[in-house]
């Protein structure tokens, strides 16, 4: 857990940032961040939306909650709804991969997506990789400072397996975690 300001134009609120592990109750809850997320993809790879309204994707959280390699985290901000992460276990290669992050619109560029990007990279020691599409430069910029600042500068980008865009791997047990 970890406390940080934010909200600047409200005074200096303090603001404690959790990962809550998701339950099969909160399965739906998650579909539907799942759903936001599609959403904001869609400025950058033109998904399309269906006649019933919703995003055409072909994820469905409970596959992810069903394989014992997903760890599933609802990302909170003062116990307020912020955001999730999926993180998936590669036991092939040894790597924790961040499968998906997301973090709701209203709480961007307050710190929150940082402070709970640290806090996954915290529960696993080990080799990590994140990646980004080449189309969504945002994710990229956020990823390079935050995974930058978190190993010291000592991590190394390379391209995705599917060439689709970059990667960013480092190793977080030389850095005390």
């Amino acid at each position: 857990m970890g406390h940080f300001r934010i909200y600047p134009d409200q005074g200096s609120e303090i603001v404690l940032v959790t990962l809550e592990e998701v339950k099969e109750d909160g399965l739906g809850t998650l579909q539907k961040l799942l759903e936001f997320a599609a959403y904001d993809l869609s400025e950058f790879n033109r998904s399309k939306i269906s006649e019933n309204g919703s995003f055409i994707f072909n994820l469905d959280c409970r596959q992810w909650f069903e394989h014992s390699a997903y760890e599933l985290f609802f990302i909170r901000a003062n116990e307020e709804l912020a955001g999730f992460v999926v993180i998936k276990r590669l036991a092939e290669e040894e790597v924790y991969y961040l499968n998906h992050f997301f973090i709701l619109r209203r709480y961007r560029r307050t710190g929150i997506g940082k402070q709970a990007a640290i806090q996954a990279f915290n529960r696993y020691a080990g080799n990590w990789r994140v990646s980004e599409f080449d189309w969504n430069t945002p994710a990229q910029s956020f990823w390079r400072a935050v995974v930058k600042e978190y190993t010291n500068d000592t991590y190394r980008e390379v391209r995705r397996k599917d060439n689709k865009g970059p990667a960013q791997e480092f190793c977080n047990i030389r850095l005390g975690t």
